[in-house]
């Protein structure tokens, strides 16, 4: 499946570093910078306003630096990282192929171990963690790739089944649909009969496309706009799949990235296509309601939706308990968060599915481990992928830039997803950025000196966690409040600091203390940690 894939020890265990791609580690770095420049937002603000666009109210130069980062950087970066995640999926993958051993069991340790790392830095640490949906996104990746009929289809009905069991509604709900969507997509990447004329996949498309297309023009012959408005975007999305994948079927291993680039850009077109037609068809004129702090949104009757007054709620206890509050109530209000927030992980799994499966693609085909070879395609990424991402975000400036308390926010929706359609273009912009400056014969090539920052990605990413909540949360030194502006120097800092703790730290161990523990999870065995003294004036340089 692979072109030239990482040399395989003699058996499965954790990569020497000699062997390590360099260009993934440059990336990891790249990537876990510009995640702590917008995090460093939600150590003081409430995670749950996260989505929401820029805060309100901000002035002079907070206000040209949150709007920098939000359509410069937020979206770009957690992408960034997730397509690298892939990347290291499908590098496991080849070289427990190419040991000639058993990928799961290592791989699922290793999933599992994330899953409860992520689990503890939400409780114990702070709430805005992306670990533990790498690792459900990680399952329903296996799924996709090695699942088979014979048990999914028993699998989705028991869990549609379930949802009739009260209590258990959204979760079923949600797994049943996740479950679906990973044999879906399997179907496409690994089925290759044809029934007249066509591949399986687009047959399997085409039959629901044409039946929901019919309910949606049924629908609106009987008056009920709104319902034929949103099947019939369903409808036609499962009929263009169709013909498209008719028509593009193709290698085996260019379906990865077809895929990949269809699930997130049609997941955000279709969240753009309704916020469009909603935002442009009148009436289209904002409700207010009383304005207060933790205010709700109100729809267009000017009643305040279930959902944002839940949400404007928790924000508001969030708030209180991390500027006024005890350790242990922090604790107990993020352990309630999160039994909360598992039930939501499959429906971002969906998309995590097309990122991890984009990433997987840049390992398969040598893109990565080959980049001189294919400087070419990263100048096209760049020159094309930045101006229209980033444009896409700031074209979505003019519309709306905030979700306001007590106004109606179709505006917001609709700004909101154009800013995230544009987040995968832009995303594989900066990355090929990054590739053509290491690549370069100027002082660009420097950026190379992140690679050490990002071997360490999982513990820096942690300890940004840790510093943040002691800096900015009442059980630290309560900071919580700090103008934008200095947060982003601050979280500048932090990068800079970690930037020269990475090099000292991997000039005297062998991994960083969180992917020490994580390795030994994964691989059942102590990987060596200490350096030796005689072995570090030896160890070899940064390379592509």
């Amino acid at each position: 499946m692979t072109d030239n894939p990482p040399p395989a020890p003699a058996e499965l265990g954790p990569l020497p570093a000699a062997e390590r791609i360099a260009p993934l580690d440059v990336l990891r770095g790249f990537a876990l910078i510009g995640i702590c420049v917008v995090n460093v937002e939600f150590f003081n603000r409430p995670v749950f306003e996260s989505g929401g666009g820029m805060q309100p109210g901000l002035k002079g130069m907070d206000w040209l630096v949150s709007f920098i980062v939000s359509y410069f950087f937020t979206g770009k970066f957690w992408t960034i990282f997730s397509l690298l995640f892939g990347m290291g999926f499908a590098v496991m993958l080849a070289r427990a192929q190419a040991a000639g051993r058993s990928f799961f069991p290592a791989f699922l340790r290793r999933i599992g171990a994330l899953a409860v790392f992520g689990m503890l830095h939400h409780i114990f640490i702070w709430g805005g963690d992306i670990l533990f949906s790498y690792a459900v996104g990680s399952a329903f990746l296996l799924l996709t790739l090695y699942g088979t009929w014979k048990w999914m289809a028993p699998a989705i009905a028991l869990f549609i089944g379930l949802a009739f069991v009260p209590g258990m509604e959204k979760f079923a709900d949600g797994t049943a649909m996740a479950l679906s969507f990973a044999a879906f997509v399997g179907l496409y990447l690994r089925n290759e009969q044809r029934y007249l004329g066509m591949p399986l996949f687009a047959l399997v498309a085409l039959a629901p496309g044409i039946l929901i297309t019919a309910a949606a023009l049924v629908l609106l012959l009987a008056g009920n706009l709104k319902d034929a408005k949103e099947l019939g975007m369903a409808g036609a999305a499962l009929l263009a799949i169709s013909l498209v994948t008719k028509r593009f079927h193709g290698p085996a291993l260019a379906r990865y990235w077809r895929a990949g680039v269809a699930i997130y850009m049609l997941t955000f077109a279709m969240s753009a296509a309704e916020g469009a037609m909603r935002y442009l068809t009148p009436p289209n004129t904002p409700q207010t309601a009383t304005a207060s702090v933790g205010a709700a949104t109100t729809d267009s009757t000017g009643s305040a939706p279930e959902a944002d007054l839940a949400r404007a709620a928790m924000a508001a206890k969030e708030r209180r308990v991390l500027t006024a509050g005890t350790y242990a109530e922090a604790v107990t209000m993020r352990a309630r968060q999160f039994a909360n927030r598992v039930v939501d992980e499959t429906g971002f799994a969906v998309l995590l599915i097309g990122v991890f499966l984009l990433g997987a693609w840049f390992i398969h085909s040598g893109v990565i481990a080959h980049c001189a070879v294919h400087l070419p395609l990263f100048r096209k990424l760049a020159l094309f992928g930045i101006p229209a991402g980033v444009g896409l975000g700031l074209l979505s400036s003019t519309i709306a830039t905030s979700r306001l308390a007590g106004v109606n926010d179709v505006a917001f929706q609709f700004a909101n997803a154009l800013l995230m359609l544009g987040n995968l273009p832009a995303s594989l912009g900066y990355m090929a950025l990054v590739i053509l400056a290491m690549h370069s014969a100027s002082p660009l090539s420097r950026i190379r000196l992140l690679a050490p920052f990002g071997r360490m990605a999982l513990t820096n990413y942690l300890m940004q966690s840790i510093v943040c909540s002691s800096f900015f949360f009442s059980y630290g030194l309560n900071q919580w409040g700090l103008k934008r502006t200095w947060q982003i120097a601050f979280a500048l800092a932090l990068c800079a600091l970690q930037i020269l703790l990475s090099h000292w730290w991997l000039a005297r161990f062998h991994y960083g203390p969180v992917e020490w523990l994580w390795r030994a999870i994964t691989y059942l065995k102590l990987p060596p940690m200490w350096i030796a003294p005689a072995a570090r004036l030896s160890a070899p340089k940064i390379s592509s």
